[in-house]
């Protein structure tokens, strides 16, 4: 090819370049795009939309140009949580955040939203960018493994307890007397067994608590009268193994927005494993505290500790710590507690020391004005008819 050649064809390209119509790519791209997406001006009111957010909301685009934002998505929040479509009319930017969405015929569709605030060139708020994608496929096959996973480990617990109940019986000489080897081998596969039992436990509660399915009912809890009921259903636990439990609570009354149930089972995880790895003779401490907008509290033992190694794992699933000793643990309770606490917009964190170990969790106090599990138990609203724009 000669240098002549090659200087023409580089010519003609920039004219064919320059004469080309200019294509709008990204008009293109947002039209194709598998995920809904809505563009708004600086007042909230819907400037275009794109297929997929026609399909997921059920309106056309001639419906809802010109329409202000929060009439077409509308989302379906708890009452202590932020209208992410609110925080994005407001030029807030938004993370992918899982929220559930009510389409045009008052339906749940349940997506992942992200959105951009836009900027003009002053760099003021001139509008923004919704994007959502719609997870109802996802939250079926999620359904369908959980299901999986729950039959698995019911089928499966049923004979594990019920050879477990076997070997039992075996130590206790129901079928004769055993040699001292004999029991020895039978306390190995019993304790084996129990620890097969309390893991098949643990992964169906874990499974029930799944975060992404975890609806906490909250009430108003009464702090020193829920946690006084749950030490003293824990003292036989700690008298047997010579643990002292003893709790110090504020003056004043504390009361907390919580599910009684999820709570209950915070606080019997973390002071049942203080009383699990604290010495005989040593002391569990709960200490109960006013905090700004929240309750803390601090589970202290006199324990061995955990080790550097293992402490930035102890909430992940199934992790199994080396530092545990004679205690068996698979990890699966403080990752339900995470869950819980976190479900309650609550807070999780440990400090441990070759002195002992302290677990902090925080609650939201009582708000007034918010509606409790029972103030709310007048129904739920009905099912609206297919929903014009007006």
């Amino acid at each position: 090819m000669s240098a002549g050649s090659g200087l023409e064809k580089r010519r003609f390209a920039e004219k064919s370049m320059a004469k080309a119509k200019p294509y709008d790519w990204s008009h293109f791209i947002i039209q194709k795009a598998p995920a809904g997406v809505i563009i708004m001006d600086g007042q909230g009111r819907i400037t275009s939309c794109n297929p997929a957010a026609e399909e997921i909301t059920g309106y056309s685009a001639k419906q809802i140009i010109a329409h202000f934002i929060q009439d077409v998505l509308r989302c379906k929040r708890n009452e202590n949580e932020d209208n992410p479509i609110k925080l994005a009319i407001l030029g807030q930017d938004i993370e992918n955040q899982e929220t559930v969405l009510l389409n045009d015929s008052g339906q749940e569709v349940p997506v992942m939203l992200r959105a951009f605030a836009l900027k003009d060139d002053l760099g003021g708020h001139c509008g923004g960018v919704i994007i959502f994608q719609d997870l109802t496929s996802v939250k079926h096959l999620e359904k369908e493994r959980r299901h999986l996973v729950n039959m698995f480990a019911h089928d499966l617990k049923t004979p594990v307890v019920g050879m477990a109940g076997l070997i039992r019986r075996l130590r206790q000489g129901k079928l004769g007397p055993l040699s001292e080897e004999q029991m020895s081998y039978l306390e190995t596969v019993d304790m084996g067994m129990k620890n097969l039992e309390d893991l098949i436990n643990n992964f169906l509660e874990f499974a029930r608590l799944d975060l992404r399915f975890l609806t906490p009912l909250p009430s108003a809890l009464q702090v020193e009268e829920e946690c006084q009921k749950i030490i003293g259903s824990l003292l036989p636990q700690a008298e047997s193994k010579g643990v002292k439990l003893a709790a110090e609570f504020p003056s004043e009354i504390l009361v907390l927005q919580a599910d009684p149930l999820l709570f209950q089972r915070v606080l019997e995880n973390l002071l049942g494993n203080a009383i699990k790895y604290a010495p005989p003779q040593t002391s569990v401490l709960l200490q109960v505290q006013r905090n700004a907008r929240e309750v803390r509290f601090a589970i202290e033992d006199q324990g061995p500790g955990i080790s550097p190694q293992d402490l930035p794992h102890i909430f992940e699933i199934f992790y199994r710590g080396k530092s545990t000793g004679k205690e068996q643990g698979f990890g699966l309770g403080l990752a339900t507690v995470k869950r819980i606490i976190s479900a309650h917009g609550g807070r999780l964190w440990v400090d441990s020391s070759p002195e002992g170990t302290t677990f902090f969790f925080t609650f939201p106090l009582e708000r007034q004005g918010t509606p409790n599990r029972h103030e709310k138990g007048q129904g739920r609203p009905q099912k609206p008819a297919k929903r014009k724009l007006s």
